[in-house]
């Protein structure tokens, strides 16, 4: 396999046209390739172009899932296992979810439940979630608890 040697500042540019926890630096590479050559004619490789990133408005926003996830977590008492929550996610959520949602990803995952994880992600990056709790556990904090009651009210 041959190797590339990229400029830092062009590995970084790279890195930016890259999905989270998805790609590897060849992925994002074919899916520009793809792109300029749809373009031209045909994609290098229709499986790859299927599993490619979902266009806006395709799948539920990220935070689509966080008024859920509180509310199930405050149901819960405030802490649950995290397959549970993804468990419990999947009926409360089953007519938000759009048929992209419901796609499986390159690594296999479908990818409402990779989103729940991230949506999980960035609640705890807001305070929503408790970044201490133990592993696998997600936790709802009064910040989530307020946040949970103004997204009732509106």
């Amino acid at each position: 396999m041959p190797n590339i040697l990229l400029s830092e500042s062009t590995y970084h540019r790279l890195l930016r046209k890259a999905i989270s926890f998805e790609d590897s630096p060849e992925d994002v590479i074919l899916r520009l390739l793809e792109q300029t050559e749809n373009d031209e004619g045909p994609a290098l490789d229709p499986i790859r172009a299927q599993a490619s990133r979902a266009a806006p408005g395709s799948v539920l926003p990220v935070h689509g899932y966080w008024l859920p996830i509180l509310e199930l977590l405050d149901e819960a008492g405030g802490s649950a296992p995290s397959n549970d929550v993804i468990e419990a996610l999947e009926e409360r959520m089953q007519n938000l979810l759009t048929p992209r949602d419901f796609e499986p990803l390159k690594s296999g995952e479908i990818r409402w439940r990779n989103r729940a994880r991230f949506a999980r992600l960035r609640m705890k990056e807001r305070g929503l979630l408790s970044d201490t709790s133990h592993r696998g556990v997600w936790e709802i904090t009064d910040a989530g608890r307020r946040h949970l009651v103004e997204g009732r009210l509106d």
